[in-house]
């Protein structure tokens, strides 16, 4: 059974273009968003800044790569990159950002670790798919 959190737990951010939510697991865990919580303020000031920009800027702008880039092509998986963090996301049906995790970015290549945690947010994205096709991700009203 599916653990619903409140809506205004995982919606982030409300934009003119796009809407910026946090991934929940099936038992209603954020951990995108846990990871965030924890992050001194002038960090979450920052991944603010950059969310705001994606979410208020019109359809087919481009952020800097030093902001927002694409992680993993096959998998449509991006990074928000506030300073040493690395949120990975993908897109989703009806301008939605869905932030699945997170981590501290360990050096200029990605290591074992780093890829570890791209491999849990292509799970996110697979488990978001099937949940949304099913119609059990948001609750009904």
């Amino acid at each position: 059974m599916t653990a619903y959190p409140r809506k205004d737990d995982f919606v982030y951010y409300v934009g003119r273009f796009l809407t910026a939510e946090w991934f929940y697991t099936r038992e209603g865990k954020m951990s995108g968003a846990d990871y965030y919580k924890a992050l001194p303020a002038p960090d979450r000031g920052r991944f603010y800044q950059i969310v705001k920009l994606l979410c208020e800027s019109p359809f087919g702008t481009f952020l800097p790569k030093t902001m927002y880039r694409i992680e993993d092509n096959e998998n449509k998986i991006y990074a928000l990159k506030p300073n040493d963090e690395r949120f990975f996301n993908f897109t989703a049906v009806g301008g939605k950002i869905i932030i699945t995790n997170a981590y501290h970015k360990h050096s200029q290549q990605m290591t074992k670790i780093d890829l570890e945690c791209l491999k849990v947010a292509v799970r996110c994205r697979q488990d978001y798919l099937v949940r949304t096709e099913e119609g059990t991700y948001y609750e009904k009203n």
